[in-house]
């Protein structure tokens, strides 16, 4: 599972499980609580944050929709 959100709102996410691939590009519309909403319009998807992000020895992590994420260093 990959995640990326921008600086200015845009949410890159892919997700493969077994066989099957799920990616949602998109603006952030809106946070509901810990969770955030993805989308244009009528067209959206709700992410659910159960652990929200925090800083783990050093490195940031957050579980959204049951993965343990960790943010990866930045490219130089």
């Amino acid at each position: 599972m990959t995640l990326l959100i921008t600086q200015d709102g845009n949410v890159m996410y892919k997700r493969m499980n077994g066989g099957m691939s799920k990616s949602v590009n998109g603006p952030l519309q809106a946070f509901d609580g810990d969770n955030f909403v993805v989308g244009v319009g009528p067209v959206k998807t709700t992410f659910v944050v159960s652990t929200p992000p925090h800083e783990d020895q050093g490195r940031w992590a957050m579980v959204v929709d049951g993965v343990e994420l960790t943010k990866a260093p930045p490219d130089d």
